[in-house]
């Protein structure tokens, strides 16, 4: 059985010192915080920023087209995001970009097939780390497959924004994640319904081991 890998990495999507002028003009210096004084996300748009990262992503279309047996429509405004220090992530409740729970089944609340994450810095969790480029934390996992990818600068990875494809953020212990989430929407070669992926249409190793998926992103 041929492995097909519902997910697509780009390890070099952008330039480190390109990462590191994203993150002068989208820096927050200091980090909003609930009612309970915790510190908390924050997002802002950033149109050059924008504008750059799509014309790298246009280039990439023909790839995500065939992985994915669809055109790419659109791409949404993207979202520059910010993790702050002690920042406790959302994987009490994970989720995922274009649907919600509701009422015992998952109910597609956005018009999104596919969500990209770039990483802005990478990860490290030995000492010293640099917090201008570095953090401890900010993993994206996906519980349901006991899988996380680390932040590694510059990479983009981009796999179905639907509910086969929960995720969550993993605490952030030491320093600040950057990160840029880029949704997109595709038309369906075969008109199926992209939001309700099955894992089954990307056929992993032997005995359907899904964990063949992540086997090159180890």
């Amino acid at each position: 059985m041929t492995i097909r890998s519902p997910f697509l990495v780009y390890p070099e999507f952008i330039s480190p010192k390109k990462c590191q002028e994203l993150i002068s003009e989208i820096e927050v210096k200091s980090p909003n915080y609930d009612t309970e004084g915790n510190p908390i996300k924050m997002e802002r748009h950033y149109l050059e920023g924008e504008d750059f990262l799509f014309s790298r992503l246009k280039s990439k279309f023909p790839e995500i087209e065939d992985r994915y047996d669809g055109s790419v429509k659109g791409v949404e405004k993207m979202v520059f995001q910010y993790f702050p220090e002690n920042h406790k992530g959302p994987a009490e409740n994970p989720g995922c970009e274009n649907s919600k729970f509701m009422r015992k089944k998952w109910v597609k609340t956005k018009d999104v097939d596919l969500v990209g994450f770039l990483w802005l810095k990478d990860f490290n969790d030995q000492a010293p780390l640099d917090p201008r480029n570095e953090v401890y934390g900010g993993k994206l996992e996906f519980p349901a497959y006991n899988f996380s990818f680390a932040p590694q600068a510059g990479t983009l990875v981009i796999f179905p924004a639907g509910p086969h494809f929960i995720t969550a953020i993993s605490p952030i212990l030491v320093g600040s994640l950057y990160q840029v989430k880029i949704n997109i929407c595709i038309n369906p070669h075969d008109g199926s319904a992209m939001w309700m992926y099955d894992p089954k249409r990307y056929p992993a190793g032997k005995a359907g081991f899904i964990e063949s998926w992540f086997k090159e992103h180890v």
